[in-house]
């Protein structure tokens, strides 16, 4: 088949399946509850086979580039490099997840028949068939296709959590040795992390071995159920407020006794927060933004600057009045000096490449300084380290400027992201007063915010006009 009659076949796949698209948008909606529930079972099924079907092309497209890296003498460790960005890109997933896409459709199509014939039926969700490829994943393909045939008959009606249980033993009965080997091996991995959770609220994480991890909950646990039977649940951040339950007991003394702290409120840390000058000393509801977290309501940020025991750093930056964009500098050095880094990562706030929420680690040139780059605002982008290495995979290149950002992957498709505004405008003054809410009233407001505004797609700093921009506040705080 010639290259002209792939791109036509191809053209044709992909029309036939939007057109599938369209049709189930447009669909009649169910008759009766039966009906709803039958499609809604239909519909779950069709998901799953969908997955299978994307497992089945993501192989295809591996074994298309590492043929294509191979014929012309790219060395073997350097085969596949950015592929699981690519992958991660056009399912509009982060990298991470990408490689997660990228692992398990390798695993169900080269050594997992049995978990890819399920998947392609509707037995199981996508989850489960990532479940059974990572819990084998550390297999021979031997021992992979073994335990695929011994879970065969047994994966209908069981929850992720449960399957991996049913892998993970099965793997183990396999090789115990190497199961133990790559238990201590994986120590090496234990890490924390954060990630923001919904009403200014955050989950803390941490990957640690199994003994240490059941060891702190069953402390957590037993020191708090030991203040609940003392009468000891007075919460020291609302002294005449409800008194604390159990778990957020165990909440704070989780703060308490990693940071030595003798409340949990009292935590010493050193963040960035940006804020309008008019939420900061007036009353002003514009949000302020927790860099790299995202927002939290003005009266919460006002509140914890006002704290006493807190130590308060302020620092002005400017941005565009039209679109609440930060307003940049430049430098003639090749590395970025620390100011520019500094308002780059609160520009960007994560990691600039579409889809990608990680944090901020490295400040790179868009443009390279070798393709004749400056280091400027302009010029700059904040990336994870995996984002930024794969930038400099062949093929791959960026094209951008402050207000957006263009990846372009080995196969000439393009994703662009735009930059969101690093605070948003204060709400037009209508002479109503505040709408009150009850302490259970967690909706959303009669009138949603209608979103950000349009992004300058050529900003330029005017040194002349810097009085017409908005102020903003940058405070870094520690307790």
């Amino acid at each position: 088949m010639s290259l002209e009659q792939t791109m036509q076949r191809s053209s044709a796949l992909v029309a036939d399946l939007e057109a599938v698209c369209e049709d189930l948008v447009e669909m009649d909606p169910a008759g009766s509850e039966a009906e709803a529930i039958e499609l809604l079972a239909v519909l779950e099924r069709s998901k799953s086979a969908l997955s299978a079907v994307q497992a089945k092309h993501t192989a295809v497209l591996e074994q298309y580039r590492l043929n294509k890296q191979a014929a012309a003498g790219v060395p073997k460790d350097r085969w596949g490099t950015g592929l699981a960005s690519e992958v991660g890109l056009a399912r509009g997933d982060s990298p991470a997840r990408g490689k997660r896409h990228l692992d398990t459709a390798h695993a169900l199509v080269g050594c997992l028949p049995h978990t890819l014939h399920a998947l392609e039926a509707g037995v199981i969700h996508e989850e489960h068939a990532q479940v059974v490829a990572t819990e084998t994943k550390w297999l021979s393909t031997k021992h992979r296709r073994m335990v695929d045939e011994r879970i065969a008959h047994r994966l209908d009606g069981v929850g992720p959590r449960t399957l991996g249980n049913m892998v993970r033993g099965e793997a183990q009965k396999l090789d115990q040795v190497t199961a133990r080997d790559r238990q201590e091996r994986s120590r090496s991995q234990r890490r924390v992390s954060v990630r923001p959770a919904p009403g200014g609220m955050a989950y803390i994480s941490a990957l640690v071995p199994m003994p240490q991890a059941v060891g702190v909950l069953a402390c957590l646990h037993k020191a708090a159920t030991s203040r609940v039977a003392d009468g000891d649940t007075v919460d020291p951040a609302n002294p005449s407020g409800p008194r604390r339950s159990r778990d957020q007991l165990m909440a704070d003394l989780l703060i308490e006794r990693a940071t030595g702290q003798t409340t949990a409120p009292a935590v010493a840390a050193e963040v960035q927060l940006v804020m309008t000058d008019a939420a900061l000393f007036g009353d002003g509801q514009a949000p302020a933004w927790l860099t790299g977290h995202g927002p939290i309501p003005a009266e919460t940020a006002r509140n914890w600057v006002a704290d006493p025991n807190a130590e308060i750093f302020l620092r002005r930056v400017f941005t565009r009045p039209e679109n609440h964009q930060l307003v940049g500098m430049e430098s003639r050095r090749r590395a970025f000096p620390d100011g520019l880094k500094r308002m780059v990562t609160l520009r960007d706030g994560v990691c600039r490449t579409p889809y990608c929420d990680a944090p901020i680690q490295q400040i790179d040139h868009i443009t390279p300084v070798n393709n004749g780059g400056p280091t400027s605002w302009d010029n700059a982008s904040g990336l994870c380290a995996a984002c930024n290495q794969t930038k400099e995979a062949t093929g791959w290149r960026h094209d951008g400027n402050p207000d957006h950002l263009t990846v372009i992957t080995p196969t000439g498709h393009q994703y662009t992201t735009t930059t969101p505004p690093v605070s948003t405008a204060e709400p037009p003054d209508t002479g109503d007063p505040p709408e009150e809410h009850g302490p259970d009233d967690t909706g959303p407001p009669d009138d949603p915010d209608d979103g950000p505004p349009e992004i300058d797609p050529n900003p330029r700093f005017d040194t002349n006009n810097y009085r017409h921009h908005r102020t903003e506040i940058t405070m870094r705080i520690a307790a």
